[in-house]
This record gives C-alpha cells, sequence and structure tokens, in this order.
C-alpha cells in the first residue's frame, strides 16, 4: 500500500503524534506499506494545497493526522482535485467528532490492525456554497468556541479548552437568537434559532447522538434547528442530546434533506462553523453528493 500522510503537529492530541513513527515503523516492516510519504502542515490550507497537488492513482490512501479541521482540508483537497483515492484520519485532534463516529482507535495495536485488516465504504460528501465537508456545519451558541479556542490550550487541555472558552459567554449566548429562513425541498420557514447544525454523521462537537438518524451513505444530510426558548427549556433540550432525545422537543426542529438554502434574516455577520474552522459567512446554500469519497475504517470483524 502506498500512502501519503497529511499530518498536523500542533494538533490537540500530541501523544499520537509521538507514537506515529511507531506505528509507521511497525506497518513498513511488515509489508503492510510499500512507500510512505509524509507532509507535515504548519499553518491553515496547508493540508488542501499539499492534497491538491496528488495525481490519480500516485497512492492508494491518504491518511490525514489531526483533528476534523485537518480532515475537512483533505476532503476539500481531494473533491477539488478530482482524484478518486481513499483517505482516512488517525485522530490526533481535540475532539475529533468524525473519527469517533466511525471508532477509529487512539492506541498502537487498535491502529496497526486497522491498516491490516479495515475496509473501504463509500460516503456521501456536503457541499457548502463551494466548500466541501463530510462532519457538520453550524451556526449559532457555541459555534464559535473551537475558532477562540488557541492552539497552545487545546494542546494542553484537550477538549475541556472549548469548554473553558464557552462558559466565559454562556448567559450572554443563551438569550442571543438570530432569525432565519430555512429553504429546502420547495418549501422554507423562518425561525428564532440558537443553534442549527448540518450533519453528516451523528456526532458534533463532543455529542455522539445529536444527529440520531444521521447515515453516511443515506444521501441526504440531517439538520437540527434548536429554536429560541427560555433558558431552562434551552437547558433540558442539551441535555437530551446525550440520549438522542432531543429530536421529539418543541423547541427542536429536526429533519433530513438533500437540499438546504439557510439565510440570516438580520443585520449580523454570522459565520459558519464547519468541523472546527471557519466556514465563511451567510447565506449558505447546501447539497449532497452521494457516495462521493471512499473512506477507509477499521473491519467490524477484526
Amino acid at each position: 500500500m502506498k500512502v501519503k500522510i497529511i499530518n498536523n503537529p500542533s494538533s490537540g492530541r500530541i501523544t499520537l503524534q509521538k507514537y506515529l513513527e511507531i506505528i509507521v515503523g511497525k506497518l513498513v516492516l511488515e509489508g503492510v506499506f510499500k512507500c510512505v510519504d509524509k507532509f507535515d502542515t504548519k499553518g491553515k490550507n496547508d493540508a488542501f494545497n499539499e492534497v491538491m497537488k496528488i495525481k490519480e492513482s500516485q497512492y492508494d490512501l491518504i491518511i490525514s493526522v489531526g483533528g476534523d479541521g485537518t480532515l475537512s482540508e483533505v476532503v476539500n483537497g481531494v473533491v477539488k482535485a478530482g482524484i478518486n483515492t481513499p483517505i482516512t484520519v488517525l485522530p490526533a485532534g481535540t475532539v475529533n467528532d468524525f473519527a469517533n463516529y466511525l471508532n477509529i482507535p487512539y492506541e498502537i495495536d487498535g491502529i496497526c490492525n486497522m491498516f491490516r485488516h479495515g475496509k473501504l465504504i463509500d460516503i456521501d460528501v456536503c457541499k457548502n456554497n463551494d466548500n466541501y465537508f463530510i462532519n457538520v456545519a453550524a451556526a449559532g451558541i457555541m459555534t464559535d468556541v473551537p475558532l477562540k479556542a488557541t492552539v497552545a490550550s487545546k494542546t494542553i487541555l484537550g477538549k475541556f479548552a472549548y469548554y473553558a472558552e464557552g462558559i466565559k459567554d454562556i448567559p450572554k449566548k443563551l438569550i442571543k437568537s438570530i432569525k432565519y429562513r430555512f429553504e429546502y425541498d420547495n418549501e422554507f420557514f423562518e425561525e428564532d434559532v440558537l443553534l442549527f447544525a448540518v450533519l453528516n454523521s451523528s456526532s458534533a462537537g463532543g455529542f455522539k447522538r445529536i444527529a440520531p438518524h444521521a447515515g453516511l451513505d443515506d444521501g441526504k444530510f440531517d439538520v437540527c434547528i434548536f429554536k429560541k426558548s427560555d433558558i431552562f427549556d434551552t437547558a433540558a433540550s442539551f441535555l437530551k442530546i446525550l440520549r438522542g432525545e432531543h429530536i421529539n422537543n418543541e423547541s427542536v426542529r429536526y429533519f433530513q434533506t438533500d437540499n438546504l438554502t439557510v439565510t440570516c434574516l438580520e443585520e449580523c455577520d454570522i459565520h459558519l462553523d464547519i468541523d472546527g474552522e471557519d466556514g465563511g459567512p451567510l447565506p449558505a446554500k447546501f447539497e449532497i453528493l452521494p457516495s462521493a469519497l471512499k473512506f477507509f475504517i477499521p473491519n467490524s470483524n477484526m
């Protein structure tokens, strides 16, 4: 197997970075990896730009080592370059929502076993305006927290860096709603919203069941909208996310579609958070590319 490693050495989980040479060394000695090229990122868009240089059939697999943001850049590179090279992720970020959803292992033996016995699956890719993502795009309360947390704090504190940053603004954010217009399937509605998320998997922000009916190959994305409500209803809704029961709450609107346009109806500078990175301002037009990407995952029988 010829592999290209796109490594983000500044990602939050530095332990896996220390293991990376050991993992690669074991797999090379076993003959699982025949050829390995490694690229270390230094800043934003480095991963994307490096992937854009890859030619069709140059590698059998592209491995993203980092968090959701690094993976998002790799996905954008593969789709925009028009290559069919499969990708996978080694979770070295702070939260690693997508890797957790796919049960990607963190430890040396588990990772090596994945490359020995893993399998390829086809997954949908979501498109937002001119960019692509495979996990989540969101706007509203708390969604700017990953953008504010520093690299140093994420490296030291892990996901608690996000929570610490978010706690500072909770009282202010809970009372701040924005009116949006949502259009899909030739219908529309307007709503005062605290938070909305467009998801491909069920996992976002460390919550594993925010979109309990999500499927990576169903040709649809899941939309979860938290309406304006009082602080107690809001708190109750977020607690129910842990069990996937929030979608039955009157203050939550949940549906699946393959098309969506979101427009802010107020004068405000609303930016999307896409997999922990700045996804640009609204309005946003979402589409789905069914089974557009091959992803390497652990074999459930291994």
